[in-house]
Parts: C-alpha cells; sequence; structure tokens
C-alpha cells in the first residue's frame, strides 16, 4: 500500500523578513490570508486532506483564527510549528522549550477541539532536548526531519553570504547529521514517530514547494514513475509556495526570496503535477491519520 501525505507549514511572512535580515514585514499576513486559502483549493480539487502547521502565536490575529478553523472545518488537521517559531528553539533549555510547547498546545487544541499530536520544528532543527519535550507532551508524531544535504548546504551558504554583508539572519544551520537522517517513518525515544519529508533518488531531490516549482509542470510529470515508487510519499509546502509578485508589494523581499517571482499559475501548475502522479491508488491520509495507523500494532 502505497501512502501520501501532504502538508504545508504556514510560516507567516514576517519570518521570511527575518530570513533574509529585512524589516518591514506587513501588517496583514499574506501567507495566511491568500496562500492558505489557495492551498485548501489545490487539495481539495485532488480530493486529498492535508496537514497544516501553525505557528500558533500568529493566531493571535482575529484573521487568521478564523482561516484556521477553516482549515478544520474543512477536514484538514491543524498541527504545531511550535508557538513562536524560534529557529533555534531546539537549543533552548528543556523548560523553555516545554513552555514553548505547551502554549502552541493550548491554542491549537482550542480550534481543533482535541489534543495536538503533531509537530515540525522551526527550520527542521531538532536535537535530543526537543525529542524529550515531545516524549514527554505526548505527541504521536513529528515531521521535522528532511533528510537532503543539499538543503542543508544552502542554507547554510544564505546564512554565511548574509553575515558576510553585515546582514544578521535569525537561522540557523541545524545538525548536519540530520541532513543524512532515516528517510522511511521511524520510532524515536519515547515511542514518537519520525514522518521525515520525502526525498526523491539517491540524490535527495526533496519533494518540497520549492524544488516543485523550480522543476516545472513538465518535468515534474515526467518524473511520475518515480514519485509513484515512494512508498509514503511526504510532500511538504510552505503557505508561501503559492504566493507571488503581485501578492508581496516589498521589492526587497521579492530580490532575497527567488520564488516569489515565479507566476502563481506556474507554481499551482508543477504542485498540480505532483498530485496528479500520486493520489492515484495511494491512501491519502492526513500526518495525524498515517501516524495512527502505522502505530498500531499489526
Amino acid at each position: 500500500m502505497r501512502r501520501l501525505a501532504v502538508n504545508v507549514d504556514v510560516d507567516g511572512i514576517g519570518l521570511y523578513y527575518g530570513i533574509h535580515g529585512l524589516s518591514g514585514a506587513p501588517a496583514v499576513d499574506p501567507a495566511w490570508s491568500l496562500g492558505v486559502p489557495r492551498f485548501l483549493e489545490l487539495f481539495e480539487a485532488f480530493g486529498v486532506h492535508g496537514t497544516f502547521f501553525a505557528v500558533a502565536s500568529d493566531l493571535e490575529s482575529p484573521a487568521n483564527r478564523a482561516v484556521a478553523e477553516d482549515v478544520v472545518r474543512r477536514g484538514h488537521e491543524l498541527a504545531s510549528h511550535s508557538y513562536s517559531h524560534h529557529y533555534d528553539l531546539s537549543r533552548r533549555p528543556e523548560a523553555e522549550i516545554e513552555d514553548d510547547l505547551a502554549r502552541a498546545e493550548e491554542r491549537l487544541s482550542s480550534i481543533r477541539g482535541t489534543p495536538v499530536s503533531g509537530f515540525r520544528a522551526p527550520g527542521y532543527n531538532l536535537s535530543p532536548a526537543l525529542r524529550a519535550v515531545l516524549a514527554r507532551r505526548g505527541y504521536r508524531y513529528d515531521s521535522s526531519i528532511l533528510p537532503c544535504p543539499a538543503y542543508f548546504a544552502a542554507r547554510a551558504a544564505v546564512i554565511g553570504g548574509l553575515r558576510a554583508v553585515g546582514r544578521q539572519s535569525q537561522s540557523i544551520v541545524g545538525r548536519p547529521q540530520d541532513a543524512f537522517g532515516a528517510t522511511a517513518p521511524t520510532t524515536l525515544e519515547g515511542g514518537v514517530l519520525e514522518l521525515p519529508i520525502s526525498v526523491l533518488t539517491a540524490l535527495r531531490l526533496p519533494l518540497i514547494g520549492t524544488s516543485l516549482s523550480l522543476l516545472g509542470e513538465t518535468a515534474v510529470s515526467a518524473l511520475g514513475p518515480l514519485l509513484r515508487s515512494l512508498p509514503f510519499a511526504n510532500i511538504e509546502f510552505h503557505a508561501i509556495d503559492l504566493l507571488d509578485a503581485d501578492d508581496v508589494p516589498d521589492p526587497a523581499l521579492r530580490r532575497a526570496q527567488p520564488d516569489l517571482r515565479v507566476p502563481r499559475a506556474k507554481k499551482r501548475a508543477a504542485f498540480a503535477a505532483a498530485l496528479r502522479a500520486l493520489v492515484s491508488g495511494a491512501t491519502a491520509r492526513t500526518l495525524e491519520e498515517h501516524a495512527a495507523e502505522l502505530s498500531t500494532p499489526t
């Protein structure tokens, strides 16, 4: 049985300003107001329910909370992407990590109506301390591992390049060993199931929105047989992936974030090609549902 999961990290636009050492994020966040509704429409076009990893502090905004409530109302999973999305959360003391996760759980659970069971770390950055807190707090699964050395190398280059010109990124490189982590679901300490983001072939091409949009619809369609060879395809998007230059008027952020210069229609076509290749013959579930099935003894 092939498994398929689609998920979206709802990173607010202000986080991208922080990554690139910029200031001046808009008050109305297009990641929530435009990006999330567009992904809801895309997933519904293919009849799949996804997982939306929300930064809980964003839900202090009534407008953002209304969007999150719509996510749940439509049958999708709302999961934790922490409360404050500190990129160095994994490096902080366990007590501080626990406080952040508890605050996120309170807010997200009030919208879900049930306890949160899934987590994705800011910047994919895990640590023994963070894993220990997840186990202690009873999380069913984590989906933070992106086993892609090229991604980590690119992130290190961006952070180093900003430092060289006197700008400070809020992001961190993270643990290099995670770039070479397992590509299949594994059980971590404390019984938490790790559901890594999928990579393709020995080159470990990441199945994320950025790489799919760079490949384009034709190339993604050609990769169909390889995509269908994955026993568990866990595709990760970001809400910003369905935004383009028309949605983000700030030229400084458009220059710093190249995928904003790709027309939204082109990106959506590439994402649709991936889903078209994967949906047929696959068991499409939220990550929460997959974790429950994989954790059940057979």
